[in-house]
């Protein structure tokens, strides 16, 4: 079963079987989840084990389910139950293998949830929702209620438990428990980042607490957390590994220094907010010379006598960019153009336009930033569909959560 992709996830020599729909349909799904991953990420062969028999287990029982369905063509509805399937046995095999009590079945209803509630409006705002779940906590005395089914009723249960400022707490049964405020993660000396459109409160909860989280974003995707890390993220109806070793592969590009941190989780919130960006670290500043404009240049801005500044030139010494953190390098990388920083996240420029033969469109944006990384160590350009690509030395070296058209 799977031959030809647990040769290429194993080692082994492929078996030349007639094709099968189903496991077609499957090896494409797997293909899916490892394909955000970093080539060369430590962490790429556990996943593929995990992933390995979540697929051998969800054939198993598809077939057994559809009647021994096999030869018959996988429609487009049945692929996506297929990868969200696939996605259950995976979390499932993954929290037994870390020692976790989360049920396939919780887990599933979970994520049935999550996409029911995707892409809804309530009381004229988008719909996100944040769950943790987790055994730490022993049978209390509170009455038992069932997550999700007896909160579908509530309709105004996702918005108390946004994700955002608050995320409701389930134990491994599936009985929630209690709420979990923003505040009360502060308070315990657990700081939260403030990109929670990303749903970093989820992945603080799952640092402190334990257990696997999930977030519902207002664009639709669905984000699970183990560790205080995301682990997948569903975009498009597809399910993709979100890439850890991104920056350290990074940081690898760029030969080390603060940059690396800052400029990733700078480019996954934007992706987030599904704001177009360019990102990109220079090791020596002198490199932009000819590149960026100095109106633009923003560690320039000392060198300019006061008649002869350019209005760019005296914005930049308006800017609070000394300790440059992700919220002030997110605000800077909204405008139009590129915002460069050297590895130690010093920032040197910010709407800098790039000269390029590309239009101005998201062409443009594909341009300059392949322009941009001949100069620079690494460019992270942000698309506005969400997807991330990295590129080094004019070529495309990675990319991750980018869009992907639905069945």
């Amino acid at each position: 079963m799977l031959d030809s992709e647990l040769a290429l996830l194993g080692g082994t020599d492929p078996v030349l079987l007639p094709p099968d729909p189903l496991e077609e349909a499957l090896a494409d799904a797997i293909s899916e989840i490892v394909g955000g991953m970093v080539p060369g990420g430590p962490r790429l062969r556990d996943l593929h084990g995990v992933v390995t028999g979540a697929a051998i287990g969800t054939a198993t029982r598809f077939r057994g389910e559809g009647g021994g369905i096999g030869s018959v063509p996988v429609s487009p509805s049945m692929r996506r139950v297929l990868r969200d399937s696939l996605v259950v046995e995976v979390l499932a095999r993954y929290q037994t293998m870390r020692g976790s009590a989360a049920t396939g079945d919780l887990i599933g209803e979970t994520i049935e949830y999550l996409i029911e509630l995707s892409g809804t409006r309530l009381e004229s705002r988008e719909v996100t929702h944040g769950v943790l779940i987790t055994d730490l906590f022993a049978d209390g005395s509170r009455p038992r209620f069932d997550y999700p089914a007896d909160l579908r009723p509530a309709k105004r249960a996702p918005l108390l438990f946004d994700g955002r400022r608050s995320l409701l707490v389930v134990d491994a049964q599936g009985h929630p428990r209690f709420e979990l405020p923003r505040r009360r993660l502060e308070l315990a000396g657990r700081g939260v980042p403030g990109h929670l459109e990303s749903g970093s409160l989820v992945a603080a909860a799952t640092a402190r607490l334990g257990g696997l989280g999930f977030f519902l974003g207002a664009d639709r995707t669905i984000w699970t957390f183990v560790d205080g890390e995301p682990l997948l993220v569903r975009h498009s109806e597809r399910w993709t590994a979100f890439p850890l070793e991104l920056t350290a592969f990074v940081a690898e590009l760029i030969g080390g220094g603060r940059a690396a941190g800052i400029v990733v989780r700078t480019a996954f919130a934007l992706a987030a907010q599904r704001q177009g960006a360019i990102l990109a670290v220079v090791d020596d500043p002198k490199a932009l010379d000819g590149v960026v404009p100095d109106k633009d240049r923003y560690d320039l801005r000392h060198g300019v006598g006061r008649r002869a500044m350019r209005p760019e030139t005296r914005l930049h010494h308006l800017i609070d960019a000394d300790d440059l953190d992700e919220d002030t390098l997110a605000r800077l990388a909204g405008l139009d153009g590129a915002t460069i920083v050297d590895r130690d996240a010093e920032l040197l420029a910010y709407g800098a336009v790039v000269s390029s033969s590309g239009a101005r469109s998201e062409g443009a944006r594909t341009a300059a930033a392949a322009t941009l990384s001949h100069t620079a160590d690494a460019v992270l350009m942000v698309s506005q569909d969400g997807g991330i690509t990295v590129l080094h030395a004019g070529s495309v070296v990675a990319t991750v959560l980018g869009r992907r058209a639905p069945d």
